[in-house]
């Protein structure tokens, strides 16, 4: 029997959706009026990378990079920003990989997200990977491609 202070442990949740909760005391004397508790779970960074990553060499050092953000039912709450990584595959020099915060310009007809990568190395190709963040963290990284 539950006593004045129980409470129930509901597992298996969705992160950031709305669940709706039905309460009823039962006892001996039959059932109390029912109330409905709507709560929505915490959010998580994302548990998903942004899709279709395509990167395109705009000139000798700039690369535009283009994406979808992750499905909305993976983001667990709004995408502050995304990161994108990046480092030079030239043979004679070795380039760490770098990481930059993006705000994207979303192209309206088909809601891709694209930005440049400026300053590069001239003539180098890169591996690139993007990553989306939202306020509890960072999602995981998309597949790299290479441009």
């Amino acid at each position: 029997p539950l006593t004045e202070s129980s409470s129930v442990c509901i597992s298996d949740l969705e992160e950031y959706n709305n669940y709706t909760v039905l309460i009823r005391a039962n006892n001996g004397a039959g059932e109390g009026v029912a109330a409905l508790l709507t709560v929505r779970t915490l959010r998580t960074a994302p548990n998903h990378p942004p899709q279709n990553l395509t990167v395109v060499s705009q000139n000798s050092t700039v690369i535009q990079v283009c994406f979808y953000p992750p499905p909305s039912d993976n983001q667990n709450g709004p995408l502050t920003l995304f990161n994108i990584s990046y480092s030079g595959l030239s043979l004679d020099t070795l380039t760490q990989r770098m990481s930059v915060p993006v705000y994207p310009e979303v192209y309206p007809l088909t809601n891709m997200l694209c930005c440049n990568l400026t300053n590069l190395q001239e003539y180098n190709n890169y591996t690139i990977r993007v990553k989306a963040v939202n306020t509890n963290g960072d999602g995981p990284e998309s597949a790299e491609v290479v441009g």
